[in-house]
């Protein structure tokens, strides 16, 4: 307050009207003058500050702001001086000047330091030169925007074209940014367009490329465009594999400035391409695929075992190259002809062919073939086997069914010279047998009084020989009649064949206790006679060897062996030492005295005999005092027949 006072104090002071002596017409002078000073000064700050709101890129705006407070100083001295003429506050004025001399020195400071940075503006005639240049680039941006509107429409059709295609679309810039994605990239990788605009293509898709990929931009540059297939990965981060094709693109100047790349899904095709060289490369045999000219197309790994050629060396080739040369012509034309009407089926049937190893020799093949139909046309699939170790086989084979051959023919000579010296000595020992018995008979009958014990004891043993002598012959005629005896086979129901054995062995079986025991029997395919004779051979064995056993017990019986019916006989008779079982249907083996268990040794025989010659086998088991079995198979014809040709196969 009190320095308010001492600034508004006159102090003694005189106005300044006593200076000018009060002369009216030089005050006013000065009144007018200040006072159209100061408001000038004060509205050059208002309109600067206006100019500075307006403009708020103008530059140095600060200094115009600074220079408004400098002015505002200046127009409030002006003002004091008025206010002094008539009174004496010098005090305020000085105060006045001390604040404007406070805005001028640093305004003009500051003012000498910005002078070097104005004059590197432009002047005039540069600021019309530019505004020149800039209405120029006006239009022609007008004109590009024109053509950028037309291209647009252009392209807003091209692109609702290129979202009908099932293809995956889009564009990029030269920096690998998307500005393009069309709908068959929505579906395929599942990125909508406003996800993928923008976004660096190899990074959002994690791209494995075939080769380098500054190798595949060179090739790109070089001749506008490139193919191959990529992996790719969608959103969801499973892969796919894909047919690509870029395509370059480029301004007025030639200068590239976008790639458009289009991308056909092939991840099943790829899948199906994989098996199929899995199955390939798994073949056993040589698999050569050729085009309809003659060029080999695939091989696998047994073809470079089996030639000797790598891979490399024979894809391209012709494949008369693994053909010995006299072949050539020829097989030229039968490959033309199997192509006009391809179908599975084997090559050169009756023909020896041949095969051409890399070092020149030759080895016989098989080869099928078989047409391959693909996007690129019929092709040939070849499929070789190197029958080289089967016809060596084949050859030994022949050889040994030669000597094979020969030996059965110089056995059946044998055989029939066996079978014939047996029927004609069985044939020759009867006349000799029935005098011997007759005479013996005669003798017992009508002089039997004149013989001693003794004598009626040997005529007894005479008789006992003889009569085992014939049927001993009988028996021996009777194997000799089944090898020379042809086979009729039908069906049987094997439970009658037994019943009826059974039937005719009861004179013999008269007054022993018996326990026949049948279960299940099959019908099998076998020659009705002989079957009978076997099963009644082995019934009466059965029933002879359980003479000592009261009750006897006889089971005839089948089970499963081995994918075949076998059928036994068992019984609870005497037994036999196991050892002995390979001489047990041997002709004349007995391993029991004839006193004890009279027979002839040729029974079991016959039974081995008939059951081979139907193909299949008998055997027995034994122990001691347990009894014994005997087990046999009759095997169908049709069934033989069909296993031998499994093992043939």
């Amino acid at each position: 307050m009190k320095l308010s006072m001492q600034l508004l104090a006159t102090g003694g002071f005189m106005p300044h009207g006593y200076c000018y002596l009060w002369n009216m017409p030089l005050v006013w002078l000065h009144v007018v003058s200040d006072s159209l000073i100061a408001l000038a000064y004060f509205a050059i700050p208002v309109i600067l500050i206006w100019l500075v709101r307006k403009r708020r890129g103008l530059p140095f705006s600060w200094m115009f702001v600074l220079f408004g407070v400098f002015i505002v100083a200046c127009g409030s001295t002006h003002l004091t001086e008025v206010w002094n003429l008539w009174h004496a506050d010098y005090w305020l004025a000085g105060v006045v000047k001390a604040i404007t001399a406070a805005a001028s020195v640093p305004t003009a400071f500051l003012l000498a330091r910005l002078v070097p940075e104005t004059l590197d503006l432009p002047n005039f005639g540069q600021w019309a030169a530019a505004n020149a240049r800039l209405e120029k680039e006006v239009r022609e941006r007008r004109d590009v925007e024109l053509d950028l509107r037309v291209s647009e429409a252009g392209f807003r059709e091209q692109a609702a074209l290129l979202d009908i295609t099932y293809d995956a679309i889009f564009v990029r810039n030269m920096e690998n940014q998307i500005v393009y994605w069309n709908l068959g990239a929505e579906r395929l990788y599942g990125w909508r367009q406003d996800e993928a605009r923008g976004k660096v293509t190899h990074t959002l898709l994690q791209t494995i490329f075939p080769a380098p990929l500054a190798q595949i931009d060179s090739q790109l540059l070089k001749t506008g465009s490139w193919e191959g297939e990529l992996i790719h990965k969608r959103s969801d981060g499973s892969d796919v594999t894909v047919s690509s094709r870029w395509v370059l693109r480029r301004d007025p100047m030639g200068k590239p400035n976008a790639i458009l790349e289009s991308n056909r899904d092939i991840t099943q095709r790829k899948r199906e391409e994989n098996k199929f060289r899995n199955l390939l490369e798994s073949a056993p045999d040589s698999i050569v695929i050729v085009n309809r000219s003659g060029r080999i197309e695939l091989v696998n790994a047994q073809t470079e075992k089996l030639f000797g050629y790598s891979r490399e060396e024979i894809v391209g080739q012709p494949v008369e190259m693994l053909i010995p040369s006299r072949f050539h012509s020829r097989h030229a034309g039968n490959r033309e002809a199997y192509s006009q009407s391809p179908q599975p089926r084997p090559m050169g049937v009756g023909l020896d062919l041949c095969g051409l190893r890399k070092d020149g020799t030759e080895f016989p093949v098989e080869v099928s073939l078989s047409p391959l139909e693909t996007s690129e046309g019929t092709l040939i699939s070849s499929a070789i086997r190197d029958v080289s170790e089967r016809r060596r086989n084949e050859e030994q084979i022949q050889r040994l069914n030669s000597e094979l051959q020969r030996r059965l023919a110089q056995l059946g000579i044998v055989n029939e010279e066996l079978e014939s010296f047996s029927y004609s000595v069985s044939h020759d020992l009867r006349a000799p047998l029935r005098h011997i018995d007759g005479f013996a008979r005669i003798l017992k009958d009508e002089h039997a009084a004149n013989l001693s014990e003794e004598g009626k004891r040997y005529l007894e043993r005479v008789l006992g020989a003889a009569n085992h002598m014939g049927h001993l012959v009988d028996d021996l005629l009777n194997l000799a009649r089944i090898g020379r005896k042809e086979m009729v086979r039908e069906k049987v129901q094997l439970k009658d064949v037994v019943r009826r054995a059974i039937a005719e062995m009861a004179p013999e079986t008269q007054g022993r206790e018996i326990e026949w025991r049948i279960g299940p029997l099959p019908e099998i395919e076998c020659d009705p006679g002989l079957a009978r004779q076997a099963l009644s051979n082995l019934l009466s064995n059965a029933a002879k060897f359980t003479r000592t056993r009261n009750p006897a017990v006889i089971e005839i019986g089948s089970r499963q062996m081995n994918g075949r019916k076998a059928i036994y006989v068992r019984d609870n008779g005497v037994g036999f030492d196991p050892k002995y079982a390979d001489k047990l249907f041997g002709v004349f083996q007995r391993l029991h005295r004839q006193d004890e268990f009279e027979g002839t040794g040729v029974g079991l025989a016959t039974v081995r005999r008939i059951i081979r010659r139907h193909g299949g086998e008998v055997w027995a088991e034994s122990k001691p005092g347990c009894g014994t079995t005997f087990t046999f198979t009759f095997e169908p014809q049709v069934q033989n027949s069909s296993a031998q040709a499994n093992q043939r196969r």
